[in-house]
């Protein structure tokens, strides 16, 4: 455990500095400087928490590095900031899009070292007009890129979710095609997109037997989501054999940190979990947190809670 975390935990105790707070606010970015990847709200820290703390506010989206059910049980709201960060995650993943088409990132390598290597993507890049992008999580994050590829690329949009929405499907100029389970989708999409929460059930979903049920000319993946949602070792292989022919992540399996045999593939695009990286984001992470913290202080309840107390 590191020495911050350490203080928390002696802080927490009775008597302790933090021994009678009531609101936890944590702001900024969660990726970013020294105290990044940090897990305050995971299941072996909860227990040491003050009996006096009733609320958590988070910047962010996701919550997979915060144990829910154990704060809901010791009676803990649990806020994120939804939708504070759809314009530039979805902006990330509309550039990640074209990049798998088009190979723009080893274009660019070409650019600063091989020149005459470039002349080859005429004959392998092709442009995302009609092709058809499968959105795994068509959430306010998913749907914002739907809308995205849909006006600017012409794409056509399939998704797969727990659930059908037709709200988000009405939304699109051609709609959207729901699938239940994302096998049956793959093999009717040229690309497919990660928008979906980390989850037991969102592990390694796209691995070996998902690759091989991609179109015969191959399949791109994208990836702003979680890395653990991809098998790392099943999509090289699927890289290799051609399943997959073109790939852009900003997230990878063991942050921080990309897996060498990706890094060194200028076939793929890898970004460093950056696709939240906005003044706006930011703005918004603090706007929201505060109206959780608002609420609860007036009402008793935040406006944008996790979990159900």
């Amino acid at each position: 455990m590191s020495p911050k975390l350490d203080i928390l935990l002696i802080e927490s105790t009775p008597n302790g500095l933090y021994s009678n707070i009531h609101a936890i606010v944590r702001n900024g970015w969660l990726k970013a400087g020294p105290y990044a990847y940090h897990t305050p709200f995971a299941t072996d820290l909860i227990p040491h928490f003050p009996s006096s703390l009733k609320l958590i506010c988070c910047s962010g989206h996701g919550h997979d590095t915060a144990d829910i059910q154990a704060l809901t049980e010791r009676g803990i709201w649990y806020c994120n900031t939804p939708n504070a960060c759809t314009e530039a995650v979805a902006n990330t993943a509309l550039s990640l899009v074209l990049d798998s088409f088009r190979y723009l990132t080893y274009a660019q390598w070409c650019a600063r070292f091989d020149w005459m290597a470039s002349r080859d993507l005429g004959n392998q890049a092709v442009d995302p007009a009609g092709k058809v992008l499968g959105i795994v999580g068509m959430g306010d994050i998913g749907l914002a890129i739907a809308v995205k590829c849909e006006s600017a690329f012409g794409m056509r949009i399939v998704y797969q979710g727990p659930r059908r929405k037709e709200g988000a499907e009405n939304m699109l100029k051609g709609g959207a095609k729901y699938y239940a389970d994302v096998n049956e989708m793959i093999p009717a999409v040229d690309c497919i997109l990660l928008a979906a929460p980390y989850t037991p059930s969102t592990h390694h979903l796209l691995t070996r037997e998902q690759f091989a049920l991609a179109k015969d000319k191959g399949l791109r993946v994208v990836n702003i989501a979680r890395g653990k949602m991809i098998d790392e070792e099943a999509l090289l292989e699927a890289l290799e054999s051609g399943r997959v022919v073109g790939a852009g992540l900003d997230v990878h399996a063991d942050e921080p940190g990309i897996n060498p045999r990706l890094k060194d593939n200028w076939r793929v695009a890898v970004l460093p979990h950056i696709g939240v990286c906005s003044g706006t984001s930011w703005g918004q992470f603090e706007k929201i947190n505060l109206d959780n913290l608002e609420a609860f202080l007036e009402t008793g309840k935040p406006v944008t809670p996790v979990n159900r107390l």
